[in-house]
């Protein structure tokens, strides 16, 4: 019984805490979502992504620097205590959770490769000059211009676009392209689908519609920068992609990010955005400054400093200890 209390109190806090910053960091971007609309897209899409992953991150914080050793260390093996009925549904809830977050996870990697391997076996690998990343050239009814992948991403492309672009506006859209690689945002996705999954409760959908929008922001601003013409080109080249999609058609993509989804995106505000910058006030769009980042192992070695120092100090844990034992009190 001791382990299965301890399993059982670990689950529910780890839950609890989850969704509780979760409501939290929800409420906080519709407070700060209007302030924040005069910062750099790309400084704006770091902070959602950060309040989206907050609150699986402070979870695991919190039990494993305080439940776990709080009542390890402090709980008698004969205390007695017995999992309840509500602590145990509880943990049940937190252990569907992660139970459905591995699942959708590995269904999405086994889709995703499944996918990769019908269109690398259909496709032909074409050269596009001033374009030093290899393109897949598939037939497919959506306009596909795409990365796909997580590990090893490739970018596909349908012979629609190919027909349709021009070979400055197709250079301009796998710009684009590279910008979502170079921002990683195909494991990005998937971090913020499995921070969904542990949730449990519908929130933070706000929060994966505006970062999926400012990403896609971000990647016009990438391919805008490459050149002076890249922005119109850009512009362009999503209007006509838009034209071409077929009515009331949707890709199917497990990972992977598409130029455009569908007609009814956020396309206007894309191509106004990259007007804009080309025949407003400013022929570029700014790059953003850079800051000081501790790589990550400073930032490992700070926090395993801050453990020891916690580990050391009993008086916080027995006060942990205390908190539990009221937890378990209540819930009886």
């Amino acid at each position: 019984m001791y382990y299965l209390l301890g399993i059982s109190i670990t689950l529910a806090f780890l839950l609890i805490v989850n969704m509780t910053v979760a409501v939290a960091a929800s409420l906080v971007w519709r407070a700060i979502s209007g302030l924040v609309k005069n910062i750099s897209v790309g400084t704006r899409a770091k902070i959602i992504f950060g309040l989206r992953t907050l609150p699986i991150v402070a979870a695991l914080i919190f039990v494993l620097a305080f439940i776990v050793p709080a009542y390890l260390l402090h709980e008698p093996d004969d205390s007695g205590e017995i999992v309840s009925t509500k602590l145990a549904l509880i943990a049940v809830l937190c252990a569907t959770g992660v139970v459905i977050a591995v699942f959708r996870v590995f269904q999405t990697w086994l889709s995703t490769r499944q996918l990769m391997k019908n269109w690398l076996g259909d496709s032909t690998q074409i050269n596009i000059a001033g374009v030093d990343l290899p393109i897949h050239r598939i037939a497919h009814k959506f306009p596909v211009l795409a990365v796909v992948g997580v590990f090893r991403p490739k970018i596909f492309v349908a012979e629609i676009v190919l027909a349709t672009l021009a070979d400055n506006e197709l250079r301009a859209a796998i710009a684009h392209e590279c910008g979502h690689l170079r921002a990683q945002d195909n494991f990005k996705r998937t971090v913020l689908r499995i921070c969904r999954d542990l949730v449990i409760l519908p929130v933070g959908k706000g929060l994966d519609l505006a970062w999926a929008q400012n990403a896609e922001v971000v990647a016009d601003e990438f391919a805008a920068n490459e050149g002076s013409h890249k922005a119109i080109d850009l512009a362009s080249a999503l209007v006509k992609i838009t034209r071409i999609v077929p009515d009331g058609s949707t890709p199917s993509l497990p990972v992977g990010a598409y130029i455009i989804t569908d007609r009814e995106g956020d396309i206007a505000s894309r191509v106004r955005r990259l007007l804009n910058f080309r025949y407003g006030s400013s022929q570029a769009i700014p790059r953003e400054r850079r800051t000081l980042v501790l790589p990550p192992y400073a930032w490992s070695l700070g926090v395993a400093l801050l453990l020891a120092l916690h580990l050391t100090d009993q008086r916080l844990l027995l006060t942990t200890h205390k908190a539990i034992e009221h937890f378990v009190w209540i819930i009886q």
